[in-house]
């Protein structure tokens, strides 16, 4: 926010005055939460003024009023409409809201009134970030360190390098953040991360317990710094403790998300999934196996889709895939909303889409691929892999929408797959919700699974399934039977793709690993924690057996 208060003409009165003078002098104290709680103040007694109207916006973000916020910031754009400030604080409550493209928008446009802000710049960044455009957003906080110093995209960078393994990177950016602000969260994280990576576990620890304990930190960033901390304590062998540590950094995240995923008349993920299993157990498969005679245009040759169940492998799978020169990928963008909308979430819908005509679905079709596009996929190539572990539960959609997509299937050890879920910090959604308890974890493990095999009896779909641990174990032999199973030559720049993987945007808890290469200590780590693990593994114990994971 730039800090003069000038008036418009013709605007008087005495009190009116008084407090644009205060919130001045408040701005010039480096004061901003005063200058706008007193901003505020004013559009309450019924002062308007834009400068007013665009602090008082930043009251309202502070205190989680953000309709109230989005009210003001609109009046000051209509008093302002060339006001960059005006654009930014419009900008800033949208992303409060979720509507981050719009936020994009509002950036853009105090952009060019305003071009070259850092302040601006950073906020756009973040909303990249929030739209999962993440190498735009890393190529955003990289242009706002160099017009200057700025203490959030340096900790941003420092996050992103610690996330591709670049220690001494991390370790720069974060450096250079805490010489700005002194405890800033994301450096101070990024910091901890980086001792991690270097198995410097004491370091790490100390480091993440200087969030992890604090009350007046944020509540996610304590969870994650618990989560760092875990991580730590599983490298010294202390799994007794990291598992009290993943616990207590999991209810953190249970508290701070329940309003948005446990709220009442909101159909939770693991309800969605046993509603669907249901039907799909009950129905005729008549209207459901007859998709192979549906014509519709594709424009790639092979369409797959990579799914199964979170840290089943798909990362790694994806970025072995990727580096085929036929393939290009597409790493968990969601394309399909639209049609999820319109059919499995009403009342109805599956009737519907049982019984819909194909011409009928060219709409959903065009949407989904305008989506792969607008996230920078050429469709150029041979084939299209589009990664999405838990399109599992929505590939009803997918059969009738693409009846000659094939379906790529992975698996791994349900009990390695259901504690590195618990274990591990996912962007939230209703399903990652999901895998905050172990407990929950596993029944929805246990359904999505359940749902696979109804579908797999009800759908017409060509289906290869893949074992993580064949793919670790024997790398060159899995990928050759899953480029047949695409229709392609095995290309044997597969076998770099670590390298590769380095130079892209890996947005899971899998890229410090992928970037690494084959990671061969993945299999049986459920055997660090047994004694946890006993609660659920009855719930497991028939998905071990019917996926050949026997008591080795």
């Amino acid at each position: 926010m730039r800090r003069e208060m000038s008036m418009p003409p013709g605007v008087n009165g005495r009190a009116l005055q008084e407090y644009l003078r205060r919130a001045e002098v408040a701005l010039r104290s480096n004061n901003f939460s005063l200058a706008a709680a007193l901003s505020s103040e004013a559009i309450e007694r019924g002062l308007v003024h834009p400068n007013l109207l665009t602090l008082a916006v930043y009251h309202q973000i502070n205190i989680q009023m953000y309709e109230r916020g989005l009210e003001l910031a609109v009046r000051a754009r209509q008093l302002a409409p060339r006001s960059p400030d005006a654009m930014q604080a419009h900008g800033r409550v949208l992303a409060e809201l979720g509507r981050h493209r719009e936020a994009v928008e509002a950036f853009n446009a105090a952009l060019r009134l305003a071009p070259g802000s850092p302040h601006i710049l950073y906020f756009r960044a973040v909303a990249f970030e929030n739209l999962q455009e993440i190498a735009r957003a890393q190529s955003e906080y990289r242009r706002v360190t160099e017009i200057a110093p700025h203490p959030g995209a340096l900790g941003k960078l420092a996050h992103y390098s610690a996330l591709r393994g670049e220690v001494e990177s991390a370790r720069n950016y974060a450096r250079s953040a805490l010489q700005l602000e002194p405890g800033q969260s994301v450096a101070t994280l990024a910091l901890a991360q980086a001792e991690l990576l270097e198995k410097k576990y004491d370091k790490a620890i100390a480091i993440a317990k200087t969030i992890g304990s604090s009350q007046v930190e944020r509540i996610v960033n304590r969870a994650i710094a618990r989560g760092i901390a875990a991580d730590a304590l599983d490298g010294q062998g202390r799994y007794r403790d990291a598992f009290a540590e993943y616990q207590e950094s999991n209810a953190l995240l249970r508290k701070y998300y329940a309003d948005g995923y446990a709220a009442l008349g909101a159909e939770a993920a693991l309800a969605r999934a046993n509603r669907l299993c249901n039907y799909f157990n009950g129905c005729s498969p008549d209207h459901w196996k007859n998709t192979s005679f549906i014509e519709c245009e594709s424009p790639v040759r092979a369409h797959v889709f990579l799914v199964g169940f979170p840290r089943s492998g798909t990362t790694l799978l994806e970025n072995i895939l990727s580096s085929h020169r036929d393939i290009e990928s597409l790493e968990e963008r969601d394309c399909l909303n639209l049609s999820i909308k319109d059919f499995l979430v009403p009342d109805g819908g599956l009737e519907a889409l049982a019984s819909i005509g194909s011409d009928d679905l060219e709409r959903y079709r065009a949407d989904y691929w305008r989506e792969v596009r607008s996230h920078g996929i050429k469709l150029k190539s041979h084939a299209f892999v589009d990664k999405m572990p838990l399109y599992s539960v929505y590939l009803c959609l997918i059969a009738k929408l693409f009846p000659r997509a094939k379906v790529l299937f992975a698996l791994r050890d349900p009990r390695d797959v259901v504690l590195s879920c618990f274990r591990r910090r996912f962007s939230m959604s209703a399903q990652m919700f999901e895998l905050l308890t172990l407990e929950g974890a596993a029944n929805y493990y246990a359904s999505v699974m359940s749902l696979s095999q109804a579908y797999k009896l009800t759908l017409n779909q060509e289906r290869l399934e893949t074992r993580y641990e064949d793919l670790v174990a024997s790398p060159d032999c899995e990928t050759r039977r899953i480029c047949d199973f695409i229709g392609l030559e095995y290309d044997e720049t597969m076998q770099d793709f670590a390298m590769r993987a380095k130079g892209r945007m890996i947005n899971t808890p899998s890229a410090t690993q992928v970037t690494q290469g084959i990671y061969q200590g993945g299999r049986n780590q459920w055997r660090n924690y047994e004694d946890e693990m006993k609660p659920v593994l009855p719930t497991l114990a028939p998905w071990c057996a019917r996926f050949g994971y026997g008591e080795e």
